[in-house]
């Protein structure tokens, strides 16, 4: 199966800011505030000293590398007095992988219908869930936070069912789950599954972390991407949500929640040691490589290729090969999967 000049996925996972707070002694809802920070931070850089990648000598003086750079910038601390803060966010989820959202190609929409519905006759959406479920309730979509003093997470589902993990931080990806925390993440998982394979049907999540803190802990928001600099503006700022009560807080932007969510592909090998977030090539932000590159024959254009291969496999070994989870979990976080035009 070739890709057709259009194509477009809905993504299935989508998922709101997340934003920080504390509780005041009566519950209401207070924010973790921004500070604002000039400070003189050292000349430390390699181009501060040495040009091009010869270590070539530029002409300093001592006394030039001695004097700092003033730096204007956003930061955010644990106010004394406060020993848990907490973090939030929504996440809808709807069955988009079923089917294109735009082909045009009505054979190749065919196609990849018929995939989608194998798959989840074999209960291949069992296992997404599950990785999703694992990484909802690990609390990956903290990020640095994650590293806290005790992490509780909560989970309400739209059947208004709550599902509470303690200890968080004892869990990991590979590791053992005690009997409570699998038995919370085995029905989030049953839920997810549902949501992921029924169209009929509108799911949702709300999801909460109780994180214990120490007094001035830094926490560490979503950034705002800058372009240019300005006099009087910081140079690192952080995101940023009104609360109901008119005063900001600082927040995750839902694209970096979605992002640790989707980072379940270690399928990329069959000796992977951790989990990527779910890409066409495969991208290794830690190690700056494509662990999916076009030269393994493994990245998802070359795997959708195969697409009628994949559907008389399953249908007659009755198994879901690796490849194809990966398939549908590009599927499921959506996006435009043209073939670019003949000139």
């Amino acid at each position: 199966m070739e890709l057709c000049n259009q194509l477009n996925y809905v993504r299935s996972l989508s998922t709101g800011k997340a934003y920080f707070y504390h509780l005041a002694a009566d519950g209401e809802m207070c924010p973790i505030e921004i500070d604002r920070t000039r400070l003189r931070a050292p000349k430390s850089g390699y181009a501060e000293a040495y040009k091009g990648g010869s270590f070539a000598q530029k002409n300093v003086a001592p006394q030039d590398l001695a004097y700092a750079n003033p730096q204007f910038i956003e930061e955010c601390y644990v106010k004394p007095g406060i020993n848990e803060i907490y973090c939030a966010f929504s996440l809808r989820i709807r069955a988009n992988s079923l089917t294109p959202d735009v082909c045009s190609d009505g054979e190749i929409r065919h196609q990849l219908s018929l995939l989608a519905k194998t798959y989840q006759e074999l209960n291949g959406y069992h296992e997404l869930a599950h990785r999703y479920a694992k990484n909802i309730l690990l609390g990956t979509w903290l990020w640095r936070n994650r590293e806290c003093r005790k992490l509780t997470i909560e989970v309400t589902t739209s059947d208004s069912e709550t599902l509470i993990v303690d200890n968080v931080t004892r869990l990991s990806w590979y590791g053992h789950w005690d009997e409570p925390s699998t038995a919370c993440l085995e029905k989030l998982t049953a839920y997810l599954t549902r949501a992921l394979s029924d169209p009929c049907e509108y799911y949702y999540l709300d999801v909460k972390a109780k994180m214990g803190v120490g007094w001035g802990d830094e926490v560490y928001p979503s950034q705002e991407f800058l372009d240019s600099r300005e006099d009087g503006v910081p140079t690192k700022q952080l995101a940023s949500v009104e609360l109901q009560n008119g005063k900001d807080t600082v927040a995750f932007h839902g694209q970096k929640v979605g992002a640790a969510l989707q980072s379940i592909d270690d399928w990329w090998h069959e000796e992977a040691d951790k989990p990527l977030r779910v890409n066409e090539y495969g991208a290794d932000r830690e190690y700056v490589i494509a662990r999916r590159h076009v030269a393994f024959k493994n990245d998802f254009y070359q795997l959708l290729r195969n697409t009628e291969s994949w559907i008389e496999s399953m249908t007659a070994s009755q198994t879901i090969p690796n490849d194809v989870h990966f398939i549908m979990s590009v599927l499921i976080k959506g996006g435009l999967f043209n073939r670019s035009k003949a000139k």
